[in-house]
């Protein structure tokens, strides 16, 4: 609540000019009243590469019938194929706000989160990298900075997502984790409500809508009740439902907004006419107060300074669970690459042996052919050495047919001569 808007309602109640509304939430802070109401509700079920969810076309569609009910402009869409389709879904939404609008958005599907950062999914999106995450998701930032410029009385982001792990085969580089994370760069007059905390599962209920959604659908139509209070009764009855189901689920809220508004209206009575005579008297006591609002101001930006810190506390923490997931992942891939290693190393050992057993064998038979080639050159040697002989032994049997020939001439000759000699009937023996 704005602090001067409450001081100077409790002021005027002191004194008598406003009455006490003790069943009205936020006592004396008149709610805002919009020119219009603008919604965009997408509920994306029938995924291609992801795990279908069987009640986000419900929940999406009995959401569009309800706040139709509640004179919102409804711009309804059922299974966005692509990024682009989910951009220019944007982009009409958001065409239709200005300053005196109110814009409510609605999610039903997928999300996840990588590093910090939400990203919606749409059904036809193919994811085999975390890359492809980011280029074919849709950062819930975008629409965050798409609204910012259009400076609407009331921003209301309605995120039943986080069901489970959607993928069902995994992507190269991505650790799934469950919930989205609690840093979103809002803009000013918002109120943000997630079906489950980090770590959590929303569940898709047993009956036609999921848990989050059933409960929305049974608050939001309540008259009288501020969107805050709407929430808070949509969370009680979650954590409940779950419980029965054996389950924690406790929605995220966060809130931005000075002001009040009801979804079903407030039904604010009009404000009397103030007394000129009674208020002039009362000016003294009205400046006196003006320390106190300067004070309430004061406290409300420390509150604000301290909600700063927490939700970068929180983005910080959720930094340090998306890192120890990924050294876990890393630490992972290690592992396998020492397996890996170690096969190649055994393989490797394997051929070494398989090599050296080889080399062993080249060995013996180079041994066996040098072997071999010095045997032949001995007998080789030898062969020469036969032939050498030979050739001697057939000179020496030439030189002595030779000389048996020159014998036997000589003696020949001889036996002709004595026979010359011989005196005729000498017989000259022949031997």
């Amino acid at each position: 609540m704005n602090p001067r808007a409450w001081l100077l309602s409790v002021l005027l109640a002191f004194f008598g000019f406003l009455p006490a509304c003790a069943d009205a939430v936020g006592e004396g802070n008149r709610a805002i009243e919009p020119q219009s109401r603008i919604a965009l509700v997408i509920g994306n079920a029938h995924y291609t590469d992801a795990l279908p969810l069987p009640n986000s076309a419900n929940d999406a569609s009995d959401m569009c019938a309800a706040l139709k009910k509640l004179d919102f402009e409804v711009i309804c869409k059922l299974d966005i194929a692509t990024k682009r389709e989910f951009k220019d879904a944007i982009y009409e939404f958001t065409g239709k706000i200005n300053s005196r609008s109110v814009a409510l958005f609605y999610y039903a599907g997928h999300a996840v989160q990588v590093e910090g950062i939400n990203y919606l999914i749409p059904v036809k999106a193919v994811m085999r990298t975390k890359s492809d995450i980011e280029d074919e998701g849709v950062q819930i930032n975008y629409l965050m900075s798409e609204l910012q410029p259009r400076q609407a009385l009331l921003n209301i982001f309605l995120l039943d997502a986080c069901r489970n792990n959607p993928f069902a085969n995994p992507i190269r580089g991505y650790v799934p984790m469950m919930g989205l994370a609690t840093q979103l760069y809002a803009p000013r007059n918002n109120i943000i409500a997630m079906s489950a905390g980090p770590g959590e599962q929303a569940l898709d209920g047993v009956g036609r809508n999921g848990t989050f959604t059933k409960n929305l659908l049974q608050n939001i139509g309540v008259p009288r009740l501020t969107i805050e209070d709407t929430l808070k009764a949509v969370s009680t009855g979650t954590r409940a439902d779950a419980a029965r189901l054996k389950y924690r689920q406790e929605p995220q809220i966060m809130a931005s907004f000075g002001e009040k508004f009801c979804l079903a209206g407030c039904g604010d009575p009009a404000p009397p006419a103030p007394d000129d005579g009674l208020l002039k008297a009362k000016t003294a006591e009205l400046n006196r107060l003006q320390a106190s609002i300067a004070e309430a101001r004061a406290k409300q930006a420390e509150l604000e300074s301290q909600q700063a810190l927490l939700l970068k506390k929180r983005a910080e923490l959720d930094t340090a669970r998306q890192g120890l997931a990924d050294v876990e992942a890393k630490k992972e891939e290690l592992e396998r690459r020492r397996a890996e290693v170690s096969r190649r190393e055994q393989e490797l050992d394997k051929l070494g042996n398989e090599v050296k057993t080889s080399t062993d064998k080249l060995k013996e038979l180079e041994a066996v052919r040098l072997s071999l080639q010095q045997k032949q050159e001995e007998i080789e040697k030898m062969r020469k050495t036969l032939v050498a002989q030979q050739a001697t032994i057939d000179a020496a049997n030439q030189e002595i047919a030779t000389r048996s020939l020159k014998q036997k001439q000589e003696e020949a000759k001889k036996s002709k001569e004595e026979e010359k000699k011989a005196p005729p009937g000498t017989v000259v023996p022949t031997f």
